[in-house]
């Protein structure tokens, strides 16, 4: 995600790059196809947290690569300041993997 949101934007599309470490201490794209629920988790700047569904953004997921195209009303971007977002993905194998954050700033 590039640029500053408004307050009141919708139709934002927020995309994240899920990497795991390999055992070697390199990143490696996450293979999305692996997980059975896909999240993205925003925290606004008073630390409320919404939970959304969000999509592999290029098929098969191989990529690691998900998105997010937010509507009304979640979540509601109603707050100036720093906001968070990262990605939790529920593995079909079993297991709940969370990314690290990722900011933007919402602007009035």
């Amino acid at each position: 995600m590039a640029g500053k949101v408004h307050t009141g934007d919708t139709h934002t599309d927020f995309q994240l790059l899920v990497q795991k470490t390999n055992t070697s201490g390199v990143n490696e794209a996450f293979d999305i196809g692996a997980a059975g629920t896909i999240q993205m988790v925003f925290t606004d700047p008073s630390d409320s947290e919404t939970i959304v569904t969000a999509t592999i953004l290029n098929a098969p997921g191989s990529d690691g690569y998900i998105r997010y195209i937010n509507s009304t009303p979640s979540p509601t971007i109603n707050a100036s300041g720093l906001w968070k977002y990262r990605a939790k993905l529920t593995l079909s194998a079993g297991g709940v993997f969370q990314s690290n954050d990722a900011t933007f700033e919402v602007i009035g």
